[in-house]
């Protein structure tokens, strides 16, 4: 069963919700001449099963996810579509591994 960090935050009324796949914290992958890492600083120290995570979806009014297990997650449950993900290459895997934004209109 897949673990996901997640963190929450609230201002002003908006809801973002940070998931990354237990794996890849801290991992920098390279894409288009930028590095992005997933940072518990962002991402959280929260691990959370996958029930958790769509239930906390649920109630956002947006999203930051990166993780091969948490895209798979949200294109099961159609809260994101194949075409809106970044895929990025894990440096020692060479697996692909997305990322994406949900903006949710409440």
């Amino acid at each position: 069963m897949s673990k996901f960090f997640i963190n929450i935050i609230e201002r002003q009324g908006e809801r973002l919700v940070a998931v990354c796949d237990k794996e890849v914290l801290n991992v920098p992958f390279q894409s288009h001449g930028i590095t992005i890492r997933a940072t518990a600083k962002f991402y959280g120290t929260e691990l959370v099963t996958a029930d958790e995570v769509l239930e906390e979806i649920r109630h956002c009014t947006s999203a930051n996810v990166i993780g091969k297990n948490i895209i798979s997650l949200l294109i099961e449950h159609r809260w994101i579509h194949e075409d809106a993900i970044l895929w990025l290459e894990h440096p020692d895997t060479k697996e692909r591994v997305g990322h994406a934004i949900l903006i949710r209109s409440v």
